[in-house]
């Protein structure tokens, strides 16, 4: 199962994921977080299963989402 994370970085946020070598910066976490999904319904639709784990600020795991086969 791939993994895509939404993390908290200085000034923004940022997601990263299997499929691209360079990160995605935003500057609100609700933005990144669309992103983190709407890539992992993507990847969900060609058959790889994803997890999307979204950090709060404290570098916490806040929230988890699956799409597909779970591990």
């Amino acid at each position: 199962m791939s993994v895509i994370t939404v993390t908290a970085i200085q000034g923004g946020w940022v997601v990263e994921h299997p499929v691209e070598t360079t990160p995605l910066m935003f500057l609100a976490g609700g933005k990144a977080e669309q992103k983190a999904r709407e890539l992992a319904e993507r990847a969900y639709r060609i058959g790889m299963p994803v997890e999307v784990q979204i950090y709060d600020m404290g570098g916490r795991l806040a929230g988890r989402f699956h799409y597909g086969a779970h591990a």
